[in-house]
C-alpha cells in the first residue's frame, strides 16, 4: 500500500477490486476507498488497443461516483489519461495529471521496466 494512502486512517488502496454490484464487471486494476467504502480513486493499466473500452468504462463509473478520480495509463506510449469533471479526457502530454490524494503528479508513481 502506498505511504500516502496508508496514512490516512481507514483508508484502503485495492488492486483489480470491484466498484459495482456486478461481479461480472471488469474491475479497474487499482482503486482507492475512503473509510466510508466510496471510491475516491481509479487507475486502469492499458495498451492502446484497450483505451475505447477504459475511455467508457471511465465515464460509466464518474456517473455514478461524481467525486471519484479516474485515470488511465497507456504503458505502450507512456501516456496517462485523467477524466475531469467536465467528463472529457485530458493527457499528460497536454497538462500535468495530478491527484487530489498523492502528494506527486501521477507519473511520478508509475514505472514499468523496460522488458515489460
Amino acid at each position: 500500500m502506498h505511504p500516502e494512502i496508508k496514512a490516512r486512517r481507514g483508508w484502503h488502496m485495492m488492486y483489480e477490486a470491484t466498484v459495482t454490484d456486478n461481479p461480472l464487471d471488469n474491475y479497474p486494476d487499482i482503486i482507492v476507498m475512503n473509510p466510508k467504502g466510496e471510491l475516491q480513486f481509479s487507475l486502469e493499466i492499458t495498451r492502446s488497443w484497450g483505451m475505447s473500452y477504459d475511455k467508457r468504462k471511465g465515464l460509466m463509473l464518474k456517473q455514478r461516483f461524481p467525486n471519484a478520480e479516474f485515470f488511465i495509463y497507456n504503458y505502450e506510449r507512456d501516456i496517462l489519461y485523467g477524466l475531469c469533471d467536465d467528463l472529457q479526457w485530458y493527457s499528460s502530454e497536454q497538462f500535468e495529471l495530478r491527484s487530489r490524494l498523492f502528494v506527486l503528479p501521477i507519473l511520478e508513481y508509475i514505472y514499468v521496466p523496460e522488458d515489460y
